[in-house]
């Protein structure tokens, strides 16, 4: 009886081997996942001495494991329901995955939201951002637009004057 030679059983075991090891190194050089649907609020309103209001708009980055380009944010603010502004913004900004960068939007104000501020009488106030959030994947992806409803309070600065958080 002739034995086959050993080396041929450690060549097909190197070449199985060889094939999974790059079958699993295939999946960490992938395209990632798809870009989770970023979010927009309010940190800060400020009424300015001229009239106008600056809103700190914080774009927060969901996505876990891809950064976020913000190209344009177009959305309308409402204050306690009542019609306050719009705020449109290109911040061209670069947010890396899982974090938040903020970005300032100047604009006068509606007769409205500035009444219902006024109204407010140093509480807190409903606000209310609904428009369009326009995103890239990374800092090279094409911009993608995502729909924004974001609620939420902001109160006065103790001792502050004109400014909400």
């Amino acid at each position: 009886m002739i034995a086959r030679p050993l080396h041929f059983s450690f060549r097909a075991l190197f070449a199985v081997a060889l094939a999974s090891a790059a079958l699993l190194l295939s999946g960490c050089f992938g395209a990632g996942t798809k870009l989770q649907p970023p979010t927009a609020s309010i940190q800060q309103l400020t009424v300015n001495s001229d009239g106008t209001w600056a809103a700190v708009v914080r774009f927060q980055n969901y996505s876990y494991d891809t950064g976020m380009h913000v190209y344009a944010i177009d959305a309308d603010l409402a204050l306690n329901g009542k019609p306050a502004g719009h705020v449109a913004l290109s911040p061209a900004l670069d947010i890396p995955a899982m974090d938040a960068d903020i970005a300032t939007a100047t604009f006068k104000p509606d007769a409205a939201g500035a009444a219902a501020l006024a109204a407010a009488k140093r509480n807190a106030i409903q606000y209310e951002l609904k428009g369009t959030l326009s995103v890239g994947k990374g800092e090279k992806g094409g911009a993608q637009p995502f729909k924004l409803d974001g609620k939420g309070y902001i109160s006065p600065v103790p001792g502050v004057s004109n400014i909400w958080r």
